[in-house]
């Protein structure tokens, strides 16, 4: 479960325009709520404030797990969160909550995280304060991004940068910011195209 954190955020491939296109809309995508799959309630105490103005793309550089339900990675991630550690060699705190806001798994769904009216953790330097995380489920510095992942991720960040107004231009990678490959050259090649739809949008 450490691997998760590490990276605490898109494709080899990339869809083709219409696909994105088609995302344009910003229609709000299904969400798997806390409730659903049995978050425990947050430390607030270990949380900071924030209010979103960029949103961040990386991978979990945990490789895909199909056989795992969303809900169990979610019970999993957040039971880490709550505990001191260790990620590698770097020391990890007690954290408040999941350390993303958002997580998508290999099956494309989506799962509620942290309260986006709080900022992030992370075990590096990284500054997570006043940005939207988003984590996908996959090393893809050596395996690719599923379709659904793909899918996903454009219709979620797409709906948060509309519901947001969130430029393209704070759209951004993890490793854009910080000494890490996050989210993995397999994934990245996505990020411009989803920049385009948000683009589209905001010209409306």
């Amino acid at each position: 479960m450490s691997a998760l954190i590490f990276c605490a955020a898109v494709l080899a491939f990339s869809l083709p325009s219409p696909a994105i296109q088609a995302f344009a809309g910003s229609p709000a995508p299904d969400i798997v709520p806390r409730a659903a799959w049995r978050a425990q309630p947050p430390n607030y105490a270990l949380m900071h404030d924030q209010k979103p103005t960029e949103i961040i793309i990386h991978h979990t550089a945990n490789r895909q797990q199909r056989r795992v339900s969303l809900e169990a990675k979610m019970r999993g991630l957040q039971e880490f969160a709550f505990k001191p550690g260790r990620v590698g060699f770097l020391a990890k705190t007690a954290w408040g909550d999941v350390p993303y806001h958002y997580y998508i798994d290999v099956s494309g769904r989506i799962g509620e995280g942290r309260d986006l009216s709080f900022a992030g953790d992370s075990v590096t330097a990284f500054d997570n304060e006043d940005r939207i995380q988003v984590a996908v489920e996959g090393d893809f510095e050596r395996e690719q991004p599923s379709q659904a992942e793909a899918e996903s991720l454009t219709r979620l960040v797409t709906w948060l940068a509309a519901s947001y107004g969130i430029p393209a231009s704070a759209i951004s990678g993890h490793g854009d910011f910080d000494q890490t490959n996050c989210p993995g050259k397999n994934l990245k090649p996505i990020l411009e195209e989803i920049r385009e739809a948000v683009r589209a949008i905001h010209a409306r």
